[in-house]
C-alpha cells in the first residue's frame, strides 16, 4: 500500500512538471523566408567575394526574468547554408570554393550577434603564373586553367548587429573570421584564414518555408 501512494505520488508530482512547463514552452509552425548573405571575403590582405543562402531549420526564442525583474531576451535560430566564395592571391592562385554548413546564431534584443558556423564543400585553385606542361614524348605546352582540386572544411565564428531589432531595418551587418583546411596538399592539409565583412539581407517572401517555432519562458 505505501509503495502504491509513494508511486502514485510520483505520478502527480511528474505530471505537475510536465503541465508547468508545456504551459511556460510553446512549440508552433510560421513561415520563414530564406535570407541572403553578401559579404567581402578576404584572405589576409588577398581579396575576395562570398555570396550564399541561408535556409531557418530552427527558431527558439527564450525569455529570462533576472533577479532584478528585467526580462532578458534573446532568439537563438539554426541554419543550413550554402554559398559559393572566391579570393584572389596574385602570383599565387586564385580560389573558387562551394560550401554547405550549419549556422548556429543568438540574437539579443539590443540586436547584437553571435554566430557560429562549420561548414565543408569542394575547392578548386587556378594557379597564378604560367604552367607549363611536358608529355612523355618531351613536347612542351601552355596547359590552361591549371589548378588543383581539395575537399574542403571551414569553422567560422563572427559577431554583428542585427537592424531589424531596433531600426526595423530586414537586414543583419556582420564580421566573421573563418579557418580553411584543404586537403590533400602535399599530402597534408592546407590551412588558409579568411575573414569576412558583409550583410545578411532578410527578404520579407524569398523560398519562404514552413519552420518550428519553439518559445521558452524562464
Amino acid at each position: 500500500m505505501r509503495i502504491s501512494k509513494f508511486f502514485l505520488t510520483i505520478v502527480f508530482i511528474s505530471i505537475s512538471i510536465l503541465c508547468s512547463s508545456q504551459n511556460k514552452d510553446s512549440v508552433n509552425v510560421a513561415r520563414r523566408t530564406t535570407n541572403l548573405i553578401f559579404s567581402y571575403n578576404s584572405s589576409l590582405i588577398y581579396p575576395g567575394l562570398r555570396a550564399g543562402l541561408e535556409f531557418p531549420i530552427k527558431i527558439i526564442s527564450i525569455s529570462k526574468q533576472k533577479k532584478s525583474d528585467k526580462k532578458f531576451f534573446f532568439v537563438k535560430d539554426r541554419f543550413v547554408t550554402a554559398s559559393l566564395s572566391w579570393y584572389h592571391h596574385p602570383c599565387f592562385h586564385d580560389n573558387i570554393y562551394l560550401t554547405a554548413g550549419w549556422t548556429m546564431r543568438r540574437t539579443i534584443s539590443t540586436g547584437l550577434v553571435i554566430e557560429f558556423s562549420p561548414e565543408m564543400g569542394y575547392s578548386r585553385t587556378f594557379l597564378g603564373g604560367t604552367t607549363y606542361k611536358v608529355d612523355d614524348n618531351g613536347n612542351v605546352s601552355i596547359e590552361k586553367f591549371a589548378g588543383y582540386n581539395y575537399a574542403l572544411v571551414s569553422i567560422g565564428g563572427g559577431v554583428g548587429y542585427d537592424f531589424s531589432k531596433t531600426k526595423a531595418k530586414p537586414f543583419i551587418a556582420f564580421y566573421k573570421f573563418n579557418l580553411l583546411a584543404m586537403y590533400p596538399y602535399n599530402s597534408t592539409y592546407y590551412l588558409r584564414p579568411a575573414m569576412e565583412i558583409g550583410l545578411i539581407y532578410k527578404p520579407t517572401n524569398f523560398l519562404s518555408h514552413k519552420v518550428k517555432t519553439k518559445t521558452i519562458m524562464k
